[in-house]
């Protein structure tokens, strides 16, 4: 029997509460290529925070790239952390890296497409 195929396009919503230090928010680890539609971080409190947003390839586990570092977020306020779209390979890995537990929201916005 034929395993079920993967769905050609799959829309998902990802929304997490950040904790201190790496915060893994996405990585799929179905044959999968995957693009990053949108992402919005949001400062839920009186003072300003700070987030790190890194990418980390299964090849490069130990280095990932930075794509932003120590982008200040003020008070109650929201960050785009990308310019534009990103795409994310399998088993690629999108860390946020904050100071504070509780402090920091995010919601991201996923394009999976199956790979042939």
């Amino acid at each position: 029997m034929a395993n079920n195929p993967l769905p050609l396009n799959k829309f998902r919503l990802i929304a997490k509460k950040l904790n201190s230090g790496d915060n893994t928010i996405y990585q799929e680890d179905l044959d999968i290529a995957s693009i990053i539609l949108s992402c919005q971080i949001t400062n839920m409190t009186g003072t300003t925070q700070t987030v790190t947003v890194l990418i980390e390839k299964i090849d490069d586990i130990g280095n990932p790239v930075t794509l932003v570092k120590n982008a200040s977020i003020p008070p109650n306020e929201s960050l785009n952390p990308f310019g534009g779209k990103v795409v994310l390979e399998r088993n690629d890995k999108l860390i946020f890296n904050t100071s504070n537990t509780g402090t920091l929201e995010t919601v991201l916005s996923v394009l999976e497409n199956a790979i042939s």
